[in-house]
């Protein structure tokens, strides 16, 4: 696998050394798709809303504090104790005002493509090679886009509050601190927001962290192999502020594995057993194979043909490299073993195949996969150039016909839902304002939410979105949908 870690990273060489080939015919259509991306993410951050979880944990700040209410989920529910100091805050600044929540999801997107950006910029001076921003930028769009539509629940991985901070910030976070660890200026200085980079990622998700911890430990493996000895290999700065940070995302992880809470929520899952946890974890790689992959290589043709555009450009006029059949294998080794580590871990930590939003982790290592991949098919000849030229147009006019449907279509079903949840908002704050008595109130259904993540409540006055809509609001009575 150290060896497939390498080839992931000379293939992001390799792409930044040849972005620049592109036709400026080809280039422009291409930034009109990211431009297209970008004013999507925008508009379904302005239409986001609050939603179950985040009202309890509203009432949990509003009642007990910040600080309070970060060991109290410590002690009693969850070791995640970064994403949920996170969290936390901004739930003491806005409470369940919603004007500015939308700015949430907004910077999550900008955090995550400025990431990548910066990620490439290191990479491009690694390399040695000078490339304009604009391109560089151009770069990460695209990698962003395919890794938004790759992803199981859109809405509950990008657009839920309290998701957030757990699973897109963690990679948001991984993705910042590799950049801190290549940044060639200010080595040291960099090695300060790095560290804490990490220290995040280690304390926002259990999962994920030791996802991260093998990639980081096959690559640290892999520089060990070419180099001389132990001596030559510490003594080089990159690896000395790999092993700094690794060590302080490990101190990190421990201390998210220790929480008892972890413990007090892990008896509400049935027992942990092998054969279970293989049973699951069986269920998971049919539900990747035949219900996750066929479903998004409409995505992968119009999202990650930029990258093997590019790599056909670079053709031979750069460093000569390994047969794209070596570097299939090897690629595709990697990836199938941290997926199938992924599922492992989830089938024996939830005793279930994981929520959507978990399932992220399976978008990022697919975006990853196919982005190299599909750069090493068009450099290394694979795909003639008759046929690239196909490609080429034809994944801009799918990623158009995506990007235009969806803009147009979300744009009227996440319109009428936010105005429908903003009335039913608006009009249980009126009647808390009136009505003394306890009282059972029915609300109207909450039109589709479109790829948002919907706030609608189920038609038991005890289900966990009925109680959490109350305790945001402090309602005076109870509230449940019409049957």
């Amino acid at each position: 696998m150290c060896h497939c870690t390498y080839y992931i990273v000379r293939a992001g060489f390799l792409i930044l050394l040849t972005f620049g080939f592109m036709s400026k015919r080809y280039t422009l259509l291409l930034s009109f798709v990211a431009l297209l991306f970008v004013l999507l993410s925008a508009m379904l951050s302005f239409y986001s809303r609050l939603a179950t979880d985040d009202y309890y944990f509203i009432w949990d700040v509003r009642n007990n504090g910040v600080t309070e209410g970060v060991v109290s989920q410590y002690l009693y529910w969850c070791g995640r104790y970064a994403a949920t100091f996170v969290t936390d805050v901004l739930y003491k600044l806005w409470d369940t005002d919603q004007t500015w929540y939308f700015l949430w999801p907004l910077t999550s997107f900008i955090a995550l493509i400025t990431g990548v950006y910066k990620f490439f910029t290191a990479l491009a001076r690694q390399s040695g090679s000078a490339l304009k921003k604009p391109t560089l930028l151009l770069c990460a769009l695209s990698f962003t886009c395919l890794l938004f539509f790759l992803s199981v629940d859109i809405g509950e991985t990008w657009l839920w509050y309290c998701s957030l901070s757990s699973y897109l910030w963690s990679v948001i976070a991984f993705t910042w601190g590799c950049y801190f660890l290549l940044r060639e200026q200010k080595k040291n200085i960099s090695l300060i927001p790095a560290v804490l980079c990490f220290i995040y990622v280690g304390g926002a998700s259990e999962v994920y962290s030791v996802i991260y911890g093998v990639m980081i430990l096959a690559f640290l493996i892999f520089r060990y192999k070419r180099a001389e000895n132990l001596k030559s290999f510490v003594s080089q700065p990159l690896n000395k502020r790999i092993i700094v940070a690794y060590a302080f995302l490990g101190i990190a992880f421990i201390i998210l594995i220790a929480a008892p809470g972890n413990y007090l929520r892990d008896k509400l899952f049935p027992e942990h057993q092998l054969l279970r946890t293989l049973f699951i974890t069986g269920k998971s790689i049919v539900k990747f194979g035949v219900l996750y992959v066929p479903f998004r290589l409409v995505y992968v043709l119009a999202f990650a043909v930029p990258f093997a555009v590019i790599g056909a450009d670079a053709g031979e006029q750069t460093v000569s490299g390994t047969s794209f059949s070596l570097f299939f294998k090897r690629l595709t080794f990697a990836y199938l073993a941290l997926l199938l580590l992924f599922f492992l871990l989830v089938a024996f930590v939830m005793v279930e195949t994981g929520p959507p939003r978990l399932w992220f982790m399976v978008a990022f290592l697919s975006a990853l996969y196919c982005s190299a991949l599909s750069f090493y098919a068009g450099f290394s000849g694979v795909i003639s150039e008759a046929r690239i030229g196909v490609l080429k147009y034809g994944s801009i006019v799918l990623a158009l016909l995506i990007l235009g449907y969806n803009i147009i279509n979300q744009f009227r079903i996440c319109s009428d839902y936010t105005e429908a949840n903003d009335a039913r908002i608006q009009y249980i704050q009126k009647l808390n304002r009136t009505i003394s008595s306890d009282t059972l109130i029915l609300l109207p259904h909450l039109p589709s939410s479109g790829m948002l993540y919907s706030a609608e409540i189920q038609a038991d006055t005890n289900h966990f979105t009925n109680r959490e809509l109350r305790m945001g609001f402090e309602l005076k009575f109870h509230v449940a949908v019409r049957e």
